[in-house]
């Protein structure tokens, strides 16, 4: 998703640039109380986007601690009724995006660099079958940590 960013903090040489680092919604609400000069509350699963502006940006990730993300995790719930919006779940990264669909037991995974718009599943591609055990061990991973932090609230 496109986001504009201004803000009078920044460096004039980073107006008017673009960044194609992950950023998330959930960065939204600690960026803002960045600005205020507002601790983040430790529930705020997100990072201050600033940082990738003020602290000299993804190219120089080893300054950002820690490093900015270069995969995220998403969960979308059943809506309505399974065939109308199908409950799933994805790992993406910046070039492979490994997607699960849980009430039909389908998983899929697309090459971004070469297939943008995910119409070319490469699940039975023998090429992935390493990247795809390692996506689907992330995955899960993930998700578990998920499931975990949900059942301490």
């Amino acid at each position: 998703m496109p986001l504009i960013v201004y803000d009078p903090r920044m460096p004039p040489n980073k107006r008017g640039t673009t960044d194609d680092s992950f950023t998330l919604n959930i960065d939204l609400a600690p960026t803002i109380l960045g600005a205020a000069q507002v601790p983040k509350p430790d529930t705020h699963q997100g990072r201050d986007i600033s940082a990738l502006y003020l602290k000299g940006g993804p190219k120089n990730n080893d300054n950002l601690s820690p490093p900015w993300r270069t995969e995220f995790f998403y969960e979308h719930p059943v809506h309505i009724h399974q065939n109308v919006i199908p409950a799933s779940s994805a790992l993406v990264r910046k070039n492979i995006k490994y997607v699960r669909w849980p009430n039909f037991d389908v998983e899929q995974i697309f090459n971004l660099t070469s297939d943008p718009v995910e119409e070319e599943d490469q699940i039975q591609n023998p090429d992935y079958a390493s990247l795809i055990e390692e996506m689907k061990a992330r995955h899960d991973e993930l998700r578990d940590t998920v499931l975990k932090e949900h059942t301490e609230l």
